[in-house]
């Protein structure tokens, strides 16, 4: 039998950058993942294609699929020869139960690997500017379930030892959280010890909430302070006063959508930007859409191929690679118009004829290409596909070699009751995909445009509410002070 083999993944506290580089490379190996409610949906961006995803979500009362079922899920797919990753939230063997899950895999002689992952018991803290230890504050800190399960029903903690901790760090102890007050109070916890709740810690729906143990309960009550969250009740909760740094960025608790080609590698400097004020950046996949139904066995009938951008440049280029089509049997001169469109081609160590102004007109080819009698042009660019008929016998076709297109069957980026409060691209041949992934109301959609190229674009095309940082190195201070940005405005 070929055995496959299954690998527990810590999927981290909800910031899909918190994922480890280990997480992130079993990943992309999966032929199956099995992933958590906790799990950030952009986690699953990294799965190769055909890769099958199984969620199991469980949330309180209600379990996509029961414990045992996910059990017998990893064995069965792993008896086919399958590398299944189980994607856990946090970390999997704090109160995962990655413990039963492996041993399930160990009973079958199921090979199996577990890699580490952030907990929210850590980085919750840390976001809401609670470290866990201080040398004024504490030495030891207890992680601590405040929910126990029916197997040990009436099978109470040592609260007195809990008690006598100066920190403690409880998962899972919303629902409970007033037997717990009156447990620690009973065996000496002082009233006055400052308590925090931490709620989606590390995503921009964080919410903190800080008191005192004496009267925690009634806060929270009043409040509304539902789960997820993690409790915090110690010291060091006064920390947070001097050190809440993730809440107090310029633009926490805003997600900007970004458009994001699906060959980009690695991240923007918008994204960079972003990020370092505080706002969450959703990555919206494009995908090129190539266009180009000119057969290329009939080039040859056109004296010379013209290409409006670097964006067409790269549809034709990949026709030809998707073809086969060797570059040597071109007869056509080649015409590109501005440098960034002549450096595309010539990364593919192709060497254009003639370079243009980059504002061309249509009808000042005739000329600048020195067409004679009977002589056509292949036009490709962003305009409305056309013949346009000279004099003499000559003509122009204008195409669209292809364009960018949101990839709607992305998991990472869903767009069916996933909000945002912004898009923003530096990249001018994006703007009609996002105006697509921003569905029927784009137009009113608040967009920031990174170049004064894809400012003005925007603005021709038809948004109403578009901030333009005209140059391309992007300045934070500016993007800080953005209104585009500040005023939230509303998303899908």
């Amino acid at each position: 039998m070929n055995t496959g083999r299954v690998v527990f993944v810590g999927a981290g506290p909800g910031d899909p950058k918190l994922l480890t580089i280990r997480g992130m490379e079993s990943l992309r190996l999966a032929d199956v993942i099995v992933y958590d409610r906790l799990a950030s949906p952009q986690l699953l961006s990294y799965a190769k294609k055909g890769a099958t995803l199984i969620y199991c979500g469980k949330e309180a009362d209600h379990h996509t699929l029961p414990q045992e079922e996910i059990n017998l899920l990893l064995i069965r797919e792993a008896q086919k020869g399958k590398y299944v990753v189980r994607l856990k939230g946090g970390d999997p063997s704090m109160f995962g139960r990655v413990g039963e899950e492996a041993q399930m895999c160990r009973d079958y002689s199921i090979p199996f690997e577990i890699v580490p992952g952030i907990t929210s018991g850590m980085a919750a803290p840390l976001y809401a500017g609670i470290p866990l230890t201080h040398r004024d504050y504490n030495s030891s800190v207890a992680f601590v379930t405040g929910h126990l399960c029916e197997k040990n029903a009436g099978k109470e903690p040592d609260w007195a030892a809990l008690a006598s901790m100066e920190t403690l760090v409880i998962y899972m102890g919303v629902k409970n959280l007033p037997r717990i007050r009156e447990r620690l109070l009973a065996h000496g916890k002082d009233a006055h010890t400052p308590v925090a709740l931490v709620r989606w810690g590390t995503v921009r729906e964080q919410e903190t909430l800080i008191g005192k143990l004496g009267t925690i309960d009634k806060e929270v009550e009043q409040a509304r302070f539902a789960a997820p969250a993690i409790i915090i009740i110690g010291e060091v909760v006064r920390l947070r006063e001097s050190l809440n740094w993730y809440e107090s960025r310029p633009l926490f608790g805003q997600r900007v959508a970004v458009a994001r080609r699906v060959s980009d590698e690695g991240n923007s400097e918008l994204v960079i930007a972003l990020e370092q004020l505080g706002a969450e950046v959703m990555p919206i996949p494009l995908v090129e859409h190539c266009t180009f139904d000119t057969p290329l066995t009939e080039l040859a009938t056109y004296r010379w191929l013209v290409f409006e951008n670097e964006q067409q440049v790269s549809f034709f280029t990949s026709v030809l690679r998707q073809q086969r089509y060797d570059v040597r049997r071109l007869t056509s001169k080649l015409a590109v118009c501005g440098q960034r469109a002549s450096e595309a081609f010539e990364k593919q160590g192709i060497y254009p004829d003639l370079m243009l102004d980059e504002n061309t007109s249509l009808l000042a080819l005739p000329d600048l290409l020195a067409l004679e009698k009977e002589e056509q042009v292949l036009y490709a660019g962003e305009r409305k596909p056309q013949k346009i008929t000279l004099d003499h016998g000559k003509a122009i076709h204008v195409i669209q070699a292809g364009t960018l297109v949101w990839d709607g069957k992305d998991l990472s980026a869903k767009k069916d009751g996933c909000s945002f409060d912004s898009l923003a691209t530096d990249d001018v041949y994006t703007l009609s995909a996002l105006a697509q992934f921003a569905g029927d109301a784009w137009s009113k959609t608040p967009i920031v445009c990174v170049g004064k190229e894809t400012a003005v674009a925007a603005r021709e095309m038809g948004w109403q509410s578009v901030s333009s940082h005209e140059d391309h190195a992007i300045n934070i201070n500016e993007l800080k002070d953005d209104r585009t940005l500040n005023d939230q405005g509303g998303g899908t």
